[in-house]
């Protein structure tokens, strides 16, 4: 029985031992289990704070390491649900933005739009997005460079001042006046090629000019061809002008001149006729009474009265002297006066010898003579042919004029 108990005492004592080493290796383990919960716990809390950036949410806030503490068991399942809810939340989110990205890729008009796969999966997502974005920047890039050619083509070809942000913001009013004035530029374009047509036509060309893509140039080309014509044309005339214009002016100088002349006439002429109304009064002349000319000195007038008278005849010489000279004068009736005319005797005059009256019929030709030597008083004529006993002393001498 002894045997026993001791046996029993020894089970008893092995048992205690192996209960003290087990509790303590529990313990140890009690003592991991509980750290493993708070990084656990901290962990959760982690990742709710993470995912509560920027989302609106605060899971985080709820789910702290003493909220999730072993000693909340009971509370576990019902804080733990709002983790649950934040990721299913996030999922949906990110199915929603895979979604507009694939839409974006495909306004954007991209070849390849990215698959949902390769826009969910981490390890495709980053590439899948930059491919999208660089899209769609593409497409900005594109609007931008049109927006840029508008702004320039409407400044540099329409005349028009565009804002390029409201183009780019398809603002209403700009992209009207961009379209009015088109149309404005449409239809000038089209009144300037009916205006060169007419041109074209009225300057010899044939048919209508085509201005459209490449008959362009050649139809400009035709139109300078009818511009240079015409040209040519104008210069011409405009040197007939400018010598019609000389002509003018030549013919503006000469009746300037004769204006001028006509003015000094006109002066001379009131002075002659203030001179001639002094002669009427001088000579005693009525108004009615014309002012009769005044001969002229050596006028056939003036010969006409002349009537001289042979001085001397020479019958050894041949030569006869005659009573008229240089000064030899005739008596004109100037109204109450008389001028003496000077008949201007001088060699070479011819003169007729008679004796007898000059207007009696009976009056006898004698000869005729040639005035060869003139002195004042005096002059000595040659008798034509042989007049040796014909011509006397005395005899009328004058000149037979018609």
């Amino acid at each position: 029985m002894k045997v026993v108990n001791v046996i029993l005492s020894v089970l008893i004592l092995l048992l205690a031992i192996a209960s003290a080493v087990f509790s303590y290796f529990l313990f140890e383990k009690r003592g991991e289990m509980i750290e493993g919960w708070r990084k656990l716990a901290s962990t959760i809390n982690q990742s709710a704070t993470e995912m509560d950036k920027g989302s609106g949410t605060k899971v985080g806030e709820e789910l702290t390491t003493e909220t999730l503490s072993h000693e909340k068991y009971a509370e576990l399942d019902q804080r733990l649900a709002k983790l649950t809810a934040q990721s299913r939340d996030l999922t949906k989110q990110r199915d929603e933005l895979v979604a507009s990205l694939r839409n974006i890729a495909s306004i954007v008009e991209m070849k390849d739009v990215p698959s949902n796969q390769s826009l969910s999966d981490m390890t495709t997502y980053s590439t899948a997005k930059d491919d999208v974005v660089n899209g769609a920047g593409d497409l900005v890039g594109k609007r931008n460079k049109i927006v840029e050619r508008m702004v320039n083509a409407a400044r540099d070809s329409l005349k028009l001042s565009l804002d390029s942000k409201k183009l780019q913001a398809a603002d209403q009013a700009t992209l009207n006046d961009f379209t009015n004035r088109l149309k404005q530029y449409g239809n000038e374009r089209r009144e300037f090629e009916a205006a060169l047509n007419t041109l074209y036509k009225q300057g010899g060309g044939q048919g209508n000019l085509d201005f459209s893509g490449n008959y362009f140039a050649g139809s400009l080309t035709k139109i300078k061809a009818v511009v240079s014509t015409l040209k040519s044309q104008l210069d011409e005339a405009n040197r007939t002008i400018a010598n019609r214009n000389q002509e003018i002016q030549r013919q503006k100088n000469q009746l300037g001149t004769v204006n001028n002349q006509l003015a000094s006439t006109k002066k001379t002429l009131d002075d002659k006729s203030f001179q001639l109304e002094s002669l009427r009064d001088v000579l005693g002349l009525a108004d009615d009474v014309p002012i009769p000319m005044p001969w002229k000195a050596g006028s056939v007038e003036a010969r006409k009265m002349a009537v001289g008278r042979v001085a001397d005849v020479s019958s050894k010489y041949g030569y006869i002297a005659i009573d008229l000279g240089t000064d030899s004068t005739v008596p004109q009736p100037l109204g109450e006066r008389v001028g003496n005319i000077n008949i201007e005797m001088a060699p070479g005059l011819e003169m007729v010898v008679s004796r007898g009256d000059l207007d009696i019929p009976t009056s006898e030709f004698i000869t005729k003579i040639k005035i060869t030597k003139v002195d004042k008083t005096c002059s000595i004529a040659e008798p034509f042919g042989d007049q040796n006993g014909k011509v006397k002393v005395g005899d009328k001498v004058w000149f037979e004029l018609n």
